[in-house]
């Protein structure tokens, strides 16, 4: 039966952030593309439903972010983060693009520490990166 239950959170994941993902980044590049904002920022609001959508899915079974998750998502934004920054820096990039990387990035960092806080509370999710070790002593 956990077997069940751990296929069917996987399928409710991918079909999630299939159908979020897909529509973020259509309506980012298309944005983008026809320099206008707010089509850009259509598809920021669609990859924060998208994270909220895998809260309730989490919530439903009854599980949290699995270490995987985490590590990809943390590791998404930090590429992503890392080459808006060297395309911002070496190119050209037109306003819309600027301010269509610099919402994404806000909003998504933004969005994690709203669930990091209303998860673990202020000082539990503090401890989630900087906690004490089996002595007692830092990690």
């Amino acid at each position: 039966m956990e077997t069940d239950q751990f296929v069917e959170r996987g399928i409710a994941v991918f079909s999630n952030w299939g159908m979020f993902g897909s529509v973020a980044v259509g309506f980012v590049m298309e944005g983008i593309q026809r320099e206008v904002y707010e089509l850009s920022l259509i598809g920021v609001a669609a990859i924060v439903i998208g994270f909220l959508g895998h809260l309730v899915i989490n919530a439903y079974f009854g599980r949290s972010f699995s270490r995987g998750e985490a590590g990809l998502g943390l590791a998404t934004l930090g590429s992503m983060t890392l080459l808006f920054t060297v395309a911002w820096l070496t190119s050209g990039l037109t306003k819309t693009s600027v301010w269509t990387g610099l919402t994404l990035i806000a909003a998504l960092i933004v969005t994690g520490a709203i669930f990091l806080a209303t998860r673990f509370g202020l000082k539990g999710a503090f401890s989630q990166f900087h906690g004490r070790g089996a002595r007692g002593g830092p990690r």
